[in-house]
């Protein structure tokens, strides 16, 4: 029988009523457990943060824009969401983006030149001012977005498996990188200094690419926290990420574990994802894949004993219908009154309450823990 269409207003209040239905925590919260989430700028947050705080979900990241002509929306929008955040018991993982992050140098005319000096200014004056506006409510910076990325080999090819030394690092681009990252950690650093906090800063990488870090560090970018982001298909040991197999090869956790600060994974869901043949659709064969590679990886994480993850956020919340493929088809809901499956397996990582319909969806998938 068809099943009648319900509105996004009523399937959101469904989702809640049921979480009130007996469930089985079968795995115990060893870490934070976040999201993700949509733009802070297209968003209304408090049904989000209520959905999360009822799946035992308490972390949300989100973009922080200090590109010119939105710091002052973006100051006033951090305020209402930090409010709502702390009534909803969700702590925020902001990413500070600067005007380079959109190619513009002179950060709209100010500095002229755009030079290395134009940058690292630009970047550390807007860092500056928006960090010691919220610097009593967010305690982690994160220094921008996959970074890494930005840089390509001689093929013209990301350094996806490659990237490990620093010196791949060290071109005219991630040099100009380095003084907008060196901008922001300085200017937490000041705010630290002149108010006698204790702010941490994140610096992001992906793949084997932990050359990035090395060659940041070397340019005097500090940082306290690794952000790392992890998309594997089913079957891949994160132990031998990226074909490294031989004992003497690259393991994922010991080579975190290596720079001993602590570590978030900030980013993670399936690379079936990113898959053409993805069909978003639970029945069908390879999402029901992405599915137990979902599962797959969150297990091995939570098991591994080499490193100590402080925080670990699935990407992302919603589908984003309007982008392009794949990038439409993250989330752990089509919208907030349809979840998928992948949102009832984070709600049991995360020591939340599953009804007895979401349990068995799991269960009948061999999802549980």
């Amino acid at each position: 029988m068809k099943a009648k269409k319900i509105t996004r207003a009523a399937g959101l209040a469904l989702l809640l009523t049921l979480l009130s239905a007996p469930g089985t925590n079968a795995v115990a919260q060893v870490m934070a457990w976040g999201v993700d989430g949509p733009t802070s700028r297209k968003a209304d947050v408090r049904p989000i943060f209520a959905l999360l705080q009822a799946r035992g979900i308490t972390q949300y990241r989100i973009n922080a824009y200090l590109a010119d002509g939105t710091d002052g929306f973006q100051v006033q929008t951090y305020r209402e969401m930090i409010q709502l955040a702390k009534e909803y018991h969700i702590s925020l993982k902001p990413i500070l983006f600067t005007p380079f992050q959109e190619g513009d140098r002179t950060d709209h005319g100010k500095y002229p030149k755009g030079d290395a000096a134009a940058l690292y200014t630009s970047a550390y004056n807007r860092t500056y001012k928006f960090v010691s506006e919220f610097r009593n409510d967010l305690p982690d910076w994160e220094l921008g977005n996959e970074v890494n990325l930005q840089i390509k080999d001689a093929d013209g090819k990301r350094l996806f498996g490659k990237g490990q030394t620093a010196a791949e690092f060290d071109t005219p681009v991630m040099n100009d990188w380095a003084a907008v990252l060196r901008g922001m950690s300085d200017a937490i650093e000041k705010v630290n200094t002149e108010y006698g906090l204790h702010l941490r800063r994140a610096l992001n990488t992906t793949s084997t690419m932990f050359g990035f870090l090395d060659f940041m560090a070397s340019r005097g970018v500090k940082f306290e926290i690794i952000s790392y982001h992890y998309y594997a298909h089913l079957r891949v040991n994160p132990h031998h990420f990226f074909g490294h197999r031989d004992e003497g090869g690259f393991d994922l956790f010991k080579k975190l574990a290596s720079y001993k600060k602590a570590v978030v994974v900030n980013e993670l869901n399936c690379a079936e994802i990113y898959d053409s043949d993805y069909e978003n659709e639970a029945g069908k064969p390879k999402t029901e894949t992405g599915f137990k590679s979902l599962y797959t990886t969150l297990k091995y994480f939570v098991e591994q004993t080499d490193l100590k993850i402080e925080a670990l956020d699935i990407y992302e919340l919603l589908d984003e219908p309007a982008k392009a493929p794949p990038e439409n088809h993250f989330g752990l809901m089509y919208d907030l009154g349809r979840p998928k499956v992948p949102f009832f397996l984070l709600t049991q990582f995360a020591g939340g309450t599953l009804s007895a319909d979401e349990r068995k969806l799991l269960m009948d998938r061999g999802l549980l823990p």
